[in-house]
């Protein structure tokens, strides 16, 4: 079980990803197959990387590379080249848009990112579909409810659950914000 500082920054992670984006441009899972009885994984590989743990993936791999290095990997990598056009284009997108932040921010989102990829599967799959959902909302929603995240971060259990069951909070956010704002308490906590 994770204790609540760690919960806590994985908070901040996931504020992250969903202002910054890269939830989605990091490429789909595979499904994983049962492994057959008796097989331990591969050899040589320390046991992080055999559950897939820890493991770089494509998004890590191109933030750490020069720009001009991210455009030479993406001309000739055959993993990049088999993604369909649409997420090659949203890779692209999301690598100008960090590739235009100063240094610190960039290191910044880099840990966030990383928080974000400790999550459990199902908890960054959640993560996700809030992502796509928060995507909807107009730009004045997304910020007032990343505001009252970030305010109901910093409280206790007992004043978030008044403040959620408060009539300023129900009188400002309509009941498909309310829902989107829970989830995503619930997945940080």
């Amino acid at each position: 079980m994770l204790g609540r500082s760690k919960w806590r920054l994985l908070a901040l992670a996931l504020a992250a990803v969903i202002g910054a984006g890269m939830a989605q441009a990091q490429p789909q899972r595979k499904v994983q197959r049962p492994l057959r009885p008796g097989f331990r994984g591969r050899p040589g590989l320390p046991p992080a990387a055999k559950k897939g743990v820890g493991r770089p993936n494509l998004m890590d791999h191109l933030m750490s590379m020069s720009p001009d290095q991210q455009r030479e990997f993406m001309r000739h990598n055959p993993r990049f080249q088999r993604l369909p056009q649409r997420q090659q284009e949203n890779i692209e997108r999301q690598l100008d848009r960090f590739n235009g932040m100063p240094g610190e921010k960039q290191q910044a989102l880099r840990e966030r990112y990383e928080l974000f990829r400790q999550l459990p599967p199902e908890k960054q799959d959640q993560a996700r579909a809030l992502y796509r959902r928060w995507n909807h909302l107009p730009l004045d929603r997304r910020q007032a409810l990343m505001e009252e995240f970030r305010g109901l971060r910093e409280v206790t259990p007992d004043q978030r659950r008044q403040r959620l069951e408060s009539p300023e909070f129900q009188n400002r956010f309509g009941p498909r914000e309310q829902e989107l704002l829970r989830e995503l308490l619930a997945l940080s906590y």
